[in-house]
């Protein structure tokens, strides 16, 4: 059995309003996110709702997939969740969740991810990279909400 949940977390110099407003605007998901290179509403979605559905476009080294996602948290300045639903019905959830702090907050990216314990997911050791991307795009969060 393989681990199949992770977890990073940040300290930011931004309000919690901000950093949430960063990370629920879809244009901006190239700044932050090494794999994930564009996303946009779908199906008359405009904004993080829960039950609004978006698409994600993802690129690994050449590999490139897009992948539909529904939003299960959208809590302004606290959380913003959503899930990436599987065929098989093992989706993954990803959650970006904020505290304040004196000197801003502290966001947590984790995910929560039942497709990491198949083989071909061990064979490539996805988790570790899913927690090294989670490292760069805090930390490319951290430089965009403090400029």
């Amino acid at each position: 059995m393989v681990a199949t949940t992770g977890e990073t977390s940040i300290e930011i110099g931004a309000s919690p309003e901000a950093v949430y407003a960063i990370l629920t605007d879809l244009t901006r998901i190239s700044e932050l996110s090494p794999e994930c290179y564009k996303a946009e509403w779908e199906g008359g979605a405009i904004e993080a709702a829960v039950g609004a559905k978006f698409r994600g476009y993802n690129d690994n080294g050449g590999h490139k997939w897009d992948q539909g996602c529904v939003v299960v948290a959208a809590d302004p300045a606290k959380e913003w969740s959503f899930e990436v639903p599987a065929d098989d019905g093992r989706s993954t959830v990803w959650r970006y969740q904020i505290e304040a702090t004196a000197s801003g907050c502290q966001v947590t990216e984790s995910f929560d991810s039942p497709l990491l314990d198949g083989e071909f997911f061990q064979k490539i050791n996805r988790h570790k990279l899913l927690l090294d991307n989670i490292a760069k795009s805090l930390a490319n969060l951290k430089v965009v909400a403090e400029a």
